[in-house]
């Protein structure tokens, strides 16, 4: 028995360490504390994703004792972000929806239900003949609140869909939270189009249901609805993404280096603001950590800088930790 869990526990800490929360709301310039202004959340100890698209685990994660959170009053067009605890580790989008608070309620006390949600962010794959990649490594993640949209109490939902494991049904790996916004300033126009969550994804979306190793996509749209942006035309359906795939040789994601990364857009989109962790590699040769060491049609290094080693994530994908 000794001997069985002097093995399981370093592969327990393995896991654990590619997982994720968004347990801080940044806001004004200024971080909170954990979960002040975020909805506690399922998964604040094990850091463990949503698998089930239609659980009501979807809509913000958050904890069945409902602990009190507080609500950050925030300005139309300023920046709203999450820190990550530890980093966005895996291959896969960033999205965040909106959902304007009914009347009688507040952002304490809406449960997020209904077709509510308006999405107002979600990034672009960078895809090349021999990969598809996304930005990772971020501890912060940041959004503009639209200019336009109404003053009133909202949620605040960022995501982070994990597609290293998405070539199965319920494969892809979700991590969620919600943070509680008054929004002051702003306009007159309602975010849109809307959707409710649990119900905008299903198991078989091309955007959840996907082998980003072999063949490599020809291109990827994320699930749910349309991104909102001010004074563009809102359709009042949302339309299911479809995505194209063509045959290509397997290749590695992409690992971004130490720089601070900014998306900047004009007034009417959203900027993401990210900051990458520092991907390390000794003097002594071998892939660098958190890079790609194997897995099937890998015909790159299989060895890593010490004291890194080469683990398999899935039979597509070994990386060195």
């Amino acid at each position: 028995m000794k001997t069985t869990q002097a093995l399981y526990l370093p592969l327990a800490a393995s896991l654990a360490l590619a997982h994720y929360t968004f347990p801080d709301l940044i806001f004004n310039g200024q971080t909170s504390s954990d979960y002040q202004y975020v909805r506690l959340t399922t998964n604040h100890y094990s850091s463990s994703p949503v698998t089930d698209v239609t659980s009501s685990d979807m809509t913000c994660y958050a904890d069945p004792s409902h602990p009190s959170t507080s609500t950050a009053t925030v300005a139309a067009g300023s920046v709203v972000g999450f820190t990550v605890s530890p980093d966005v580790y895996h291959p896969g989008p960033l999205l965040f929806y909106m959902a304007k608070v009914p009347s009688g309620q507040t952002a304490a006390s809406f449960d997020g239900s209904g077709s509510v949600w308006f999405k107002i962010y979600q990034n672009d794959a960078t895809i090349t003949s021999s990969s598809i990649s996304w930005p990772s490594g971020m501890t912060t993640v940041s959004v503009t609140i639209p200019s336009c949209i109404p003053a009133g109490d909202y949620l605040i939902r960022v995501e982070h869909i994990a597609l290293h494991s998405a070539s199965t049904v319920g494969g892809a790996q979700l991590y969620i939270a919600c943070g509680q916004l008054t929004v002051t300033g702003g306009g007159s126009t309602a975010g849109g189009p809307t959707v409710a969550i649990p119900g905008a994804y299903s198991p078989n979306d091309p955007g959840l249901l996907i082998n980003i190793y072999y063949p490599i996509p020809s291109s990827y749209t994320p699930p749910g609805p349309a991104v909102f942006k001010c004074g563009a035309s809102q359709p009042t359906t949302t339309l299911k993404t479809t995505t194209k795939s063509t045959t290509t040789p397997a290749a590695p994601p992409t690992t971004t280096k130490a720089t601070t990364v900014m998306t900047t857009t004009k007034t009417t989109t959203t900027p993401v603001m990210t900051t990458p962790r520092t991907t390390t590699a000794a003097s002594t040769g071998g892939q660098p950590q958190y890079a790609q060491c194997g897995g099937i049609g890998w015909t790159g290094s299989t060895t890593c800088a010490s004291p890194f080693k080469c683990t398999s994530e899935n039979a597509y994908y070994s990386q060195c930790l």
